[in-house]
């Protein structure tokens, strides 16, 4: 499995890369993330109402305050999202609430695996989340999903998001929902290295 996932994101670079198919890139990006989810979904165990609960809090909290954000400025600092997320509501992607349950999702795996004292693997889990939007920060305007005013994000940003993540992950422990979810760990660190590898292009070749 690991194999096809890295395939899939060898595929994305090369059509990244090369400018007659960046287009391409950046109109698969929203497809790729929600099939991203679903690998993660299909994949979970244990179903139940808590771990629905759950979900669906994350999705439509973190897409209620990524609206505000966005409209107001206040909160992550001025940005603006751009069309590689997919269609948006009042400038928010739809799909970004899905995006925060993957996150927190994935890095709550890894984490519960490196740590057992539910703290640490609260704020560990937290703390990918802020290390992975450190990194997405810097590609994400090549990749046209968001950009901010400034030439970078303002701390309150990282702080915003170091915060949510608290929040998210402490719903995790506290739901106690297992994960132990193979591909999600994959797929999050198969897409860091793709981001790491952009930011890589770009510096050798700036587009």
């Amino acid at each position: 499995m690991p194999f096809n996932f890295i395939r899939f994101y060898l595929v994305g670079l090369v059509l990244f890369f090369i400018p007659a198919t960046r287009g391409v890139f950046v109109w698969l990006t929203p497809l790729s993330l929600l099939l991203v989810i679903g690998i993660i979904l299909f994949y979970h165990r244990n179903w139940n109402y808590r771990t629905l609960g759950w979900f669906s809090f994350i999705i439509l909290s973190s897409f209620l305050v990524e609206m505000a954000g966005v409209n107001t400025g206040i909160i992550f600092g001025n940005y603006r999202y751009g069309e590689g997320l997919g269609p948006k509501l009042y400038g928010t992607p739809l799909i970004i609430g899905l995006n925060w349950l993957y996150l927190t999702y994935s890095t709550h795996d890894i984490a519960s695996r490196l740590f057992r004292n539910p703290v640490a693997v609260i704020t560990t889990g937290a703390g990918l989340m802020v290390l992975y939007d450190v990194v997405l920060e810097q590609v994400a305007p090549l990749m046209q999903m968001l950009c901010f005013t400034s030439m970078q994000p303002p701390l309150a940003n990282y702080l915003v998001w170091f915060l949510l993540a608290l929040v998210f992950h402490t719903g995790f422990s506290v739901c106690r929902i297992p994960t132990g979810n193979y591909p999600a760990r994959m797929l999050f660190y198969i897409q860091l290295l793709f981001f790491i590898l952009i930011l890589l292009f770009h510096a050798l070749l700036p587009l």
